[in-house]
């Protein structure tokens, strides 16, 4: 057990799993007798099984604790922050051999709630169609003129692991067809957490060859108001979701952050490597999901207002943690506010700036 008190003098007691006395599994906790204050009445220590944190109960201790072998990159990082202070630390021998970040401090895991039993049948329905949505995909014209009026190659989109779900699907699994009735007519992406994964899906009702995303959005809100529903959402996710990436242990020491789907196929499409590409498609950045091996963070976001606000909103939040930031926003031209927009228009030139930063980056 090794103490570490951080920067805004928080104790954190980063513990093996070896540690936990007469575990015991509570749905989505585990429960133990707390070794830290010596406790042998009642399992007062809680712990969430997929972050790993955990928190003591009784008013006498109140510790809170992180199990290093459920949450390494995390437990790397803040060992790597006690190592500043003190160079005699205990040995983990699971903890990854590469040299560990430059991150000084990581954010605590917000705990989230059990996914619904409909959520959990949602997610292993689309787990179990993966291979049959590629081909899908690979045989819809629908799908496929979609990808190309994007400007993406099928074989970029297929090594990504997307894949369509048309609706003649849906006959064929009658057992999931109640829970994947809304994924029909849709691209689904695969989605990654640190312990999951997820799905994003991109609906494609309606859509017509020649169609811009406005008039499409607006043709949704028209189909869901003749049905009663309000509009058709265009992007649907699962519980839990992720970030749009090759997996995490897989992530290169620079990561380049899109906000969209599509602009992560763009840029791999333009040549850049899908370790270093994630795209967060709406969820939050949180850094310790961040493994150990990165240390710099390029935020390719949108050019707009939003963009603009969350690149200053996260530049802040990942030097404090002690990551080198550059910012690529799309510049303020006439041909588009997100790196696929520039794409369709003007090609490998609407990806210049965003080239030139990653390059000034590996001569640096």
């Amino acid at each position: 057990m090794t103490t570490i008190t951080t920067r805004q003098g928080k104790q954190i007691e980063v513990i093996s799993q070896r540690d936990l006395r007469s575990p015991l599994p509570r749905g989505a906790y585990v429960r133990a007798y707390c070794h830290i204050h010596g406790s042998d009445h009642q399992r007062s220590l809680s712990i969430q099984r997929a972050s790993g944190w955990g928190h003591c109960f009784n008013s006498s201790c109140g510790a809170t604790v992180l199990v290093a072998e459920w949450n390494p990159s995390v437990a790397a990082r803040l060992l790597h922050h006690h190592e500043q202070d003190s160079p005699r630390i205990p040995s983990f021998p699971w903890l990854p051999s590469p040299r560990l970040p430059l991150a000084l401090q990581p954010m605590l895991l917000h705990v989230t709630e059990t996914p619904q039993p409909w959520q959990q049948n949602e997610l292993r329905a689309l787990s179990r169609l993966d291979v049959q949505m590629e081909t899908a995909l690979a045989h819809s014209q629908r799908a496929l003129l979609y990808l190309t009026e994007r400007g993406i190659p099928l074989s970029v989109a297929l090594a990504t692991g997307t894949g369509y779900l048309p609706p003649v699907m849906l006959p064929r699994f009658p057992e999931h067809h109640s829970v994947l009735q809304r994924w029909a007519a849709r691209l689904v992406f695969p989605l990654t957490t640190p312990t999951d994964q997820g799905y994003i899906g991109r609906a494609l009702w309606r859509w017509q060859p020649g169609m811009d995303e406005n008039k499409h959005k607006a043709v949704l809100e028209h189909l869901g108001n003749d049905k009663g529903n309000g509009s058709v959402r265009r992007w649907i996710k699962t519980n839990p979701a992720g970030w749009f990436c090759a997996p995490f242990e897989q992530l290169a020491r620079r990561l380049i952050l899109v906000e969209g789907a599509f602009d992560r196929l763009t840029l791999l499409a333009a040549g850049f490597d899908e370790r270093e590409v994630v795209a967060l498609v709406g969820t939050a950045l949180q850094v310790e999901w961040l493994p150990p091996q990165v240390h710099t963070v390029v935020l390719a976001l949108d050019g707009d207002q939003g963009g603009r606000e969350s690149s200053q909103r996260l530049t802040d939040h990942l030097t404090r943690e002690g990551f080198a930031v550059e910012t690529c926003l799309p510049p303020s031209d006439q041909w588009g506010k997100d790196w696929n927009e520039r794409w369709r228009r003007i090609g490998q030139e609407g990806i210049r700036p965003l080239r030139t930063v990653c390059s000034t980056l590996r001569t640096a």
